[in-house]
């Protein structure tokens, strides 16, 4: 006997816009992180035009989370198609490429800061 909840589940709907921008987005951190792993230095920009370089095992760690990032991205348009009922399970997923994305990104960032300090001590 099959359980009510399979008769009236409905997947879920994601706009066309929203799925574009995801899609967008995924390609633009997916490119930018190419780049910089091909340079070897991720740059962020600031307002007084220096910026931030990010080099070595930073770099990396950014890279990952970029990748993290646009994997994040792609799971929501993925979803849009994949009609069984599964969304917990990108809910989860969602949750993990989130949360990882941001601790590789903190985690390079600080990594930086702190190895830089370090080296104005020596």
């Amino acid at each position: 006997m099959k359980d009510s909840k399979e008769n009236t589940y409905s997947p879920n709907h994601i706009s066309t816009k929203e799925r574009t921008k995801c899609i967008l987005l995924a390609a633009a951190l997916l490119m930018y992180g190419v780049f910089a792993w091909y340079r070897g230095e991720v740059y962020i920009p600031d307002r007084s035009g220096d910026g931030i370089r990010f080099t070595g095992t930073a770099c990396t760690l950014i890279y990952c989370g970029l990748i993290a990032g646009a994997a994040n991205c792609i799971s929501v348009v993925v979803d849009h198609y994949d009609k069984r009922n599964n969304e917990s399970n990108y809910r989860k997923f969602a949750m993990v490429t989130r949360t990882v994305s941001i601790a590789l990104l903190a985690l390079g960032t600080v990594g930086s800061i702190l190895y830089d300090g370090l080296q104005l001590w020596q």
